[in-house]
């Protein structure tokens, strides 16, 4: 209908150190490709109009939870590849953004499995920190895009 997109949001993510590649094909590869694939359309250079790409990855990207490094490990590299991304902006006329978010209560984050099972009660323990809810996710996802920052 709106024959355009002006906005990737790339937010799949799995919690789960127990299954390796799936958490790395989902949290890092799948925003890579998506990524890519859009860039084809948007891209100045091959007379795309530009857009605005919001990477979803993790406050982990600076601060890992050592009870799952797979997971952490894996939201740092779309951190890093999204953090490169917003250099070449004025290469591609394509903005990019990370989004950080901290515990927001979500079924990812009730019960999964650590890494090595390491630690069995990391969901447990992860809770007995401060959260958020998914609206206020949402809800400052969308101030961080006005703001343009």
């Amino acid at each position: 209908k709106l024959k355009t997109v002006d906005l990737l949001i790339n937010g799949a993510g799995i919690l789960d150190d127990t299954q390796i590649e799936r958490t790395i094909a989902v949290n890092f590869t799948g925003t890579v490709n998506t990524t890519t694939a859009i860039m084809d359309f948007w891209d100045k250079r091959n007379g795309g109009p530009g857009g605005v790409i919001a990477n979803i990855c993790s406050v982990t990207g600076f601060n890992s939870i050592y009870q799952v490094p797979v997971y952490s490990a894996s939201k740092a590299a779309a951190l890093s590849f999204t953090t490169s991304l917003a250099k070449l902006a004025h290469i591609t006329g394509v903005t990019v953004y990370s989004i950080n978010p901290g515990i927001t209560k979500t079924v990812l984050v009730h019960k999964f499995n650590s890494w090595l099972n390491v630690e069995p009660r990391v969901a447990e323990l992860l809770l007995e920190h401060p959260t958020q809810t998914t609206l206020q996710c949402a809800q400052n996802f969308v101030k961080a895009i006005e703001a343009n920052q």
